[in-house]
């Protein structure tokens, strides 16, 4: 009889953190940062038809980098979290932080139990009333959970982009202020950043569906689309 192939635990898990971040990295980033009128959210994409950016609850986003169809499955299963939780309590009841929690649960899970761990890290932010009250939550592909507060990056950032974005006092500026920031820092390493940028806004003061879809911008001029 052959004896099972024995695997040490911690090099299992080593092996697998290593096999996600690798394919976390590959990935385009995506940008969440407070701004005086609420919060934006900035994704680079190449594609016109899958997005990135998308809507949950009331004041609540999603966006993922990574593998699409593995992050657009866990927005699908977030929408349906905030919907249920609204419908059986009341939508004030439905916060990032819960959701979040409820998120990392199931990604931690797949990354133990699952024959192949997710590639993908998610931002969920979430506008306040005032500055001071918003949340910016990334998950990592472990299940890891941190509140950034007014501003993270996920995917292939460029280097020293938190530091800079957080000297620029971005939670004083106009939201169309935070998205020029955001792709001048993003096209010094993607020269196609201007037009292949997905923005979405959070607009503060907005009780029911304060997201905002904004179309790729030529600098020349902006549309909004209300979602």
């Amino acid at each position: 009889m052959s004896m099972p192939f024995y695997i040490d635990p911690e090099q299992l898990t080593k092996d697998r953190a290593d096999f996600s971040r690798r394919g976390v990295s590959r990935g385009l980033p995506v940008i969440a940062a407070s701004s005086a009128e609420g919060i934006v959210i900035i994704a680079l994409n190449s594609s016109t038809s899958l997005m990135k950016i998308g809507e949950v609850h009331d004041q609540i986003a999603f966006a993922g980098a990574g593998k699409f169809h593995e992050y657009e499955a866990l927005r699908l299963a977030a929408v349906r979290w905030a919907d249920t939780r609204a419908y059986q309590y009341s939508r004030r009841d439905v916060s990032a932080s819960s959701l979040a929690n409820a998120l990392a649960h199931a990604i931690g899970e797949a990354f133990v139990s699952a024959p192949k761990p997710l590639e993908i890290a998610l931002l969920l932010p979430e506008v306040g009333e005032h500055v001071g009250d918003d949340r910016i939550f990334s998950l990592s592909f472990d299940g890891s959970l941190s509140d950034h507060g007014t501003f993270a990056a996920i995917g292939g950032v460029p280097e020293g982009l938190a530091s800079r974005a957080l000297g620029a006092d971005l939670d004083k500026r106009g939201a169309d202020e935070v998205i020029d920031f955001c792709i001048d820092e993003l096209s010094h390493t993607h020269a196609h950043a201007g037009t292949h940028a997905e923005i979405g806004v959070l607009r503060r003061g907005v009780a029911l569906r304060a997201f905002e879809r904004h179309t790729p911008r030529d600098m020349g001029g902006k549309e909004r689309m209300k979602l």
